[in-house]
């Protein structure tokens, strides 16, 4: 085995670890729990202490059959998603950036970051301020350290303006777009730029739309049901980032 495929193994396994992190994160944020007290983790539904092998990213998810082993109750596949998603992503920052070490690091730092935005606004309906900040400061040290063009700021003050704009717009009392959204929109053009940042929202609305249209379809969902848009917005902008300019060329753009 070479040195880069024993390399890309640990990442995606860091990636795997970091995932199950932001499981427990997800938990701990909502229920306003310190991160800082020695405290074990426990079960979601009887509050009983886990054992170290039952918090194995997705090994113990399959062993477990998907179900508490204290209890019974049947687990999330959210979590399992979240650990294979960021263990992907971790490989994925590797396979393209593993020639400059401190831009790996910050895209390390930022998908571990975006998956749990992702993960939290599919599980709660809304993305946490402090993790939207989190996003800007990092992009913005990718902005200098890439020594990149003034117009990024311009591209993420756009992009935050369109948000913004339809935050403002309500479809019946309701309003088309969180709060939170608007500060990822910020991230978004401050991270991908021009015209990376328009791929993102194209994906991110067409696959929304779609989503949404079957879920409506199989009436999972009524017309005004609010849907978490933040995951949207996050796959856009992972898909742009890698493969925003094959999409431009695929599409004639």
């Amino acid at each position: 085995m070479s040195v880069e495929i024993f390399l890309g193994i640990m990442i995606f396994v860091l990636g795997l670890c970091v995932g199950s992190f932001i499981n427990m994160a997800l938990w701990r944020v909502e229920n306003k729990k310190s991160f800082f007290k020695k405290q074990r983790s426990i079960c979601d539904y009887c509050g009983k202490e886990l054992r170290w092998t039952d918090n194995i990213p997705v090994i113990s998810w399959i062993l477990l059959k998907g179900k508490s082993q204290c209890c019974g109750k049947k687990l999330p596949i959210l979590y399992p998603v979240v650990e294979i998603t960021t263990g992907i992503l971790f490989y994925l920052n590797f396979i393209y950036f593993r020639e400059n070490f401190w831009l790996m690091l910050i895209n390390l730092l930022i998908s571990g970051l975006l998956v749990f935005e992702a993960a939290f606004d599919f599980q709660y309906m809304m993305l946490p301020d402090a993790t939207a900040y989190a996003l800007i400061i990092l992009a913005g040290i990718k902005w200098i350290l890439m020594g990149t063009s003034i117009f990024f700021l311009i591209y993420a003050v756009i992009s935050a303006l369109f948000i913004f704009i339809l935050h403002k717009i309500k479809i019946r009392g309701q309003e088309a777009m969180g709060d939170g959204d608007i500060l990822l929109a910020f991230f978004m053009g401050l991270f991908l730029g021009f015209p990376n940042i328009i791929v993102a929202f194209y994906v991110a609305f067409i696959v929304g739309a779609v989503i949404g249209g079957i879920l409506m379809w199989f009436k999972k969902i009524g017309r005004m049901s609010p849907i978490p848009f933040g995951p949207f917005l996050i796959l856009g902008t992972i898909i742009a980032y890698y493969w925003g300019e094959n999409l431009l060329r695929i599409l004639n753009l």
